[in-house]
């Protein structure tokens, strides 16, 4: 790569958060996932779109299969209702199945929930999803470790699945 090419990437990459109020958030940011910062393969730079705030008192992953049973999604939606507090943040992939009924769960219950994305913020993975995640902005957000343009790849999710796992 030529110095023009990654200055006209950055360039890129800057238009594109500032147009859709996405928000870089640096490591040493105080807004950072605090739980996060204890993982030693923490990403340095997260982007961010929503209102949310990771460092609440609680927090808990919810990650399930993507073809989900009625009693897996009914056992889902359940523990969330349980769990439902304004103090506990809710993170999941933003998949199919399991991990869509514990955002939606959240949504209902107005529990904060954050989408975990493995690809940039110019998508939504499932397409599907598209809705949910535009509901979970209100009280919520999603968030990446990849720029634009990067695709939802096989290899990001496990990279994906540590920052679930880390927040």
């Amino acid at each position: 790569l030529s110095l023009n090419s990654v200055f006209k990437r950055a360039e890129e990459e800057i238009a594109f958060l500032k147009k859709f109020n996405i928000i870089p958030l640096l490591f040493t940011d105080k807004d950072y996932p605090q739980r996060l910062k204890h993982c030693e393969d923490s990403p340095v730079l997260l982007y961010v779109k929503g209102n949310v705030d990771f460092n609440l008192p609680k927090a808990i992953a919810v990650v399930g299969t993507r073809k989900s049973t009625a009693y897996g999604r009914k056992f889902c939606k359940e523990l969330v209702y349980q769990l439902a507090s304004p103090n506990l943040l809710i993170i999941s992939g933003l998949a199919l199945g399991i991990d869509g009924y514990a955002h939606s769960a959240a949504l209902e219950t107005n529990t904060p929930t954050v989408g975990v994305l493995a690809h940039g913020l110019d998508r939504i993975y499932p397409h599907s999803h598209r809705e949910l995640a535009a509901n979970m902005l209100k009280n919520g957000a999603i968030l990446s470790e990849f720029p634009v343009k990067t695709k939802p790849d096989r290899e990001n999710f496990p990279r994906r699945n540590r920052i679930i796992a880390g927040m």
